[in-house]
């Protein structure tokens, strides 16, 4: 019986706390969890504490803790159904403020009450940041302090000496300067090792030479597009081994950023460019039929046959080959994709600076 009331509790921890990491947002994710855990050990502190004062017949302070605690178990509730974490974590620190607020006005038992405002600043700081979390800070210390030191205290319901009341402003300012500290260094870590993610994935999705898509970007790119209805584009500049033979590898390259920009300035925003090999490029075309995708891989033909590129005072001229494929439910991508290249080599041996539309016979 006694195990079995174990693992019922067990499974009730792990759904009021499961469910809310998601890897892909790990920082939203440990800001919820702050917010769960905040609100499940206030329930449970100030629920104790409320039923601590009922023997001692201090019925409004009983209340008052009574009352926080109810606000953080619906808040806690609320967080779990809506997953909304903002409202969540302004009731936490609105709530805390107010009671925390009452305590240092009523001195709570035995005027031991404020000591509860040094919970204050690492929570307010953590779930609200730094700019928001200080705002919160600085209202709060505003208001006690008109609190403790108007005419000598005419708005406190307890007496405090007037050494304790600077050493409880004191002491919460040095608190709320220390966690602020390490708040702006968190945050700034946090940013940085954002940057360092983007800056990966920009990488690992982008080819170094030409900044288009690399293979590993056009899968998570064509993955991420529900309707894969359009042209595939497989383009080749010609001759380009000559270049290389000519002028040397870092001409090549050089030629091949240049076709790259052509490329991108051409396309559209939702259009889709990879440089598939070499000197090759694959081009997803979105949301276009056969004859309009033809007019588009030769409007980029006739730009990139335009282009003067110069590499070390040398005038290259160069021009590519290009085949086209619909892609849709009757050719899907893979096939679309083989379709065009065999449509480019069409191009390339019937003269090349051409553009081949698929046909089932063309081969």
């Amino acid at each position: 019986m006694y195990l079995t009331l174990l693992q019922n509790i067990k499974q009730l921890f792990h759904y009021l706390l499961g469910g809310f990491f998601d890897a892909s947002d790990a920082e939203n994710s440990l800001k919820k969890y702050l917010i769960y855990t905040t609100s499940v050990v206030l329930f449970l502190v100030f629920f104790f504490l409320g039923f601590m004062s009922i023997p001692y017949a201090d019925y409004t302070l009983s209340v008052v803790f009574l009352g926080s605690a109810l606000f953080f178990l619906i808040n806690f509730l609320y967080l779990k159904i809506t997953d909304d974490d903002s409202y969540a974590a302004t009731i936490i620190i609105y709530t805390l403020m107010m009671l925390t607020g009452y305590l240092v006005y009523s001195g709570g038992y035995k005027n031991s009450g404020h000591l509860w405002i040094y919970i204050l600043p690492p929570i307010a700081l953590f779930i609200h940041g730094l700019k928001k979390g200080l705002i919160d800070l600085g209202i709060f210390l505003l208001v006690i302090s008109i609190m403790l030191f108007y005419m000598q205290g005419y708005y406190l319901d307890t007496q405090y000496a007037q050494t304790y009341k600077t050493g409880m402003i004191s002491s919460f300012v040095l608190v709320t300067l220390v966690t602020a500290l390490y708040t702006y260094s968190r945050e700034k870590s946090t940013r940085k090792m954002k940057k360092v993610h983007s800056d990966l994935e920009f990488f690992l999705k982008r080819d170094p030479l030409t900044g288009l898509y690399n293979r590993r970007g056009y899968n998570e790119s064509m993955n991420g597009i529900t309707d894969k209805h359009g042209v595939m584009l497989m383009c080749d500049i010609d001759y380009f081994k000559n270049i290389n033979d000519t002028h040397g590898h870092e001409a090549g390259d050089y030629v091949i950023q240049e076709v790259a920009n052509c490329i991108r300035n051409t396309l559209r925003k939702d259009d889709i460019a990879i440089r598939w090999g070499g000197e090759e490029f694959l081009i997803f075309l979105s949301d276009i039929n056969i004859n309009n995708g033809y007019l588009v891989a030769e409007k980029l033909r006739e730009s990139v046959e335009r282009m003067t590129i110069y590499y070390k005072d040398v005038a290259l001229q160069v021009t590519v080959s290009m085949g086209i494929s619909p892609i849709n439910d009757n050719a899907p991508l893979e096939e679309a994709i083989r379709h065009a290249d065999n449509a480019m080599y069409v191009s390339k041996r019937s003269g090349r600076n051409k553009t081949s539309k698929y046909k089932v016979n063309l081969i």
